[in-house]
């Protein structure tokens, strides 16, 4: 395997782009997004969703969540091959009172589809995928926490492994917690943290909050304009492949 980037920063620091650049200046990369991972198992876990809706079988949001976590533990099998059981899955009134901020996310999700089902029918796309967040957010914090904690990054690797072993660049986006940066240290990796001004962090998004537990290897300021965000890209790559890399890549 290549060279490993794990990129974390905020939502809004530039992750994306900073990762585009890297791709367009090496010809043989591979790029995996969490987020991508996370939405590839939403969309299942919305077509259980639709089906208890169409069933009309409980207006509660509690009982209705609950019911669409039967059918998709298939697909936490299948998907991220992790064996759970459903009670290891079901919301309870206890989790709901002792940990509020994992469910904000998933109670603003439901009354929303509740409202616009046809959400439910649609694959979640990059065009579209601002409508979902909150989903995703849920989702991909709440199977960390009641799964294990590196289940996205065991699931990433493992496909990294089977198809793209021979690249000489891997990005993986969406390092979100201090296990996310283990798992890539773990395969010879180094996290490359964005950080940008002035931007305002979601406090009802508890990967958010964890994020600020991850030591990046390495800065990027990204404080300038895009062309200046390539240069820096090019920068750090020319770096990364002459073993010389710096703490910190200032925007000018």
């Amino acid at each position: 395997m290549g060279q490993i980037l794990g990129i974390t920063g905020a939502i809004g620091s530039g992750k994306s782009t900073f990762a585009h650049y890297l791709c367009e200046i090496e010809p043989s990369h591979v790029r995996y997004e969490t987020s991508d991972l996370i939405a590839e198992v939403a969309e299942d876990f919305n077509r259980a969703l639709s089906g208890e809706l169409a069933f009309e079988t409980t207006s509660n949001t509690v009982e209705l969540v609950n019911q669409a976590l039967i059918w998709f533990i298939e697909s936490i099998s299948e998907k991220l091959h992790h064996q759970v059981t459903w009670n290891q899955l079901a919301v309870t009134q206890h989790n709901l009172a002792a940990h509020p901020e994992f469910f904000e996310k998933m109670l603003l999700y439901v009354d929303t589809i509740k409202k616009q089902p046809t959400l439910l029918d649609a694959l979640i796309t990059p065009e579209n995928k601002e409508t979902y967040r909150p989903l995703l957010q849920w989702l991909g914090g709440y199977l960390v926490a009641k799964i294990s904690n590196t289940i996205w990054y065991d699931e990433l690797f493992r496909r990294i492994r089977l198809h793209d072993d021979d690249k000489n660049l891997v990005i993986v986006g969406g390092v979100r917690y201090p296990s996310d940066a283990i798992v890539v240290r773990e395969h010879g990796g180094i996290i490359v943290g964005i950080e940008r001004k002035d931007l305002t962090a979601d406090a009802l998004d508890v990967t958010e909050a964890s994020r600020s537990g991850i030591k990046a290897d390495l800065l990027i300021h990204n404080d300038g304009s895009h062309e200046q965000l390539q240069l820096i890209a090019e920068e750090l790559w020319n770096d990364l492949t002459g073993n010389k890399t710096k703490a910190s890549y200032p925007s000018s």
